[in-house]
């Protein structure tokens, strides 16, 4: 079994204002491959945090 993350960057998304519909249709197509979707997230445009989350994921 595969097992993905899936990241999507979005000032709007991460504050509530619009709805992540393209990051739930993602996790919803690898669900449906039988993939295991081991974190699913929103992050703001900032590189600080973007690389923070990546480092984080790849470590564990």
């Amino acid at each position: 079994m595969l097992k993905v993350a899936v990241i999507t960057m979005s000032d709007k998304g991460y504050s509530g204002e619009r709805e992540d519909r393209s990051g739930k249709y993602i996790v919803g197509f690898f669900k449906e491959k039988g993939w295991k979707v081991a974190e699913y997230i929103i992050v703001p445009d900032e590189k600080d945090m973007i690389k923070e989350k990546l480092t984080d994921i790849c470590d564990n």
